[in-house]
């Protein structure tokens, strides 16, 4: 019997660092969250007639379910960088996204001038 109760003991006195460690990092993630300027490569938030706005990130997915974005074919005119073969620059709230054009992967993030 006391076997068992020094492991569950040392199982909680492990476990305990680990936990804090995890809410500091969500409490700083969740902060920063707050504040789209404390994200280099990202978005501002969606349209004002999505409820939820969505700050998007490279690496993501481009998709409608957070506002609607439009395709940019004249991308010379808003001084874009022309985009590889299987690109294309898309505009969101107040940024242009590079975006794969099969799977909608964001690659690039410019801020609108």
């Amino acid at each position: 019997m006391k076997p068992l109760i020094f492991a569950t003991l040392a199982l909680f006195w492990l476990a305990a660092p680990l936990q804090a460690q995890g809410q500091q990092n969500n409490a700083a993630a969740a902060q920063a969250d707050l504040n789209p300027q404390a994200h280099a490569n990202q978005t501002s938030p969606g349209d004002k007639d999505n409820p939820a706005p969505h700050v998007y990130k490279r690496g993501e997915h481009i998709s409608r379910n957070y506002g609607e974005f439009e395709m940019v074919d004249d991308w010379s005119r808003f001084h874009l960088q022309p985009p590889p073969a299987g690109y294309h620059w898309v505009h969101f709230a107040d940024n242009y996204l590079l975006v794969q054009s099969n799977s909608g992967l964001i690659t690039d993030i410019v801020r609108a001038s």
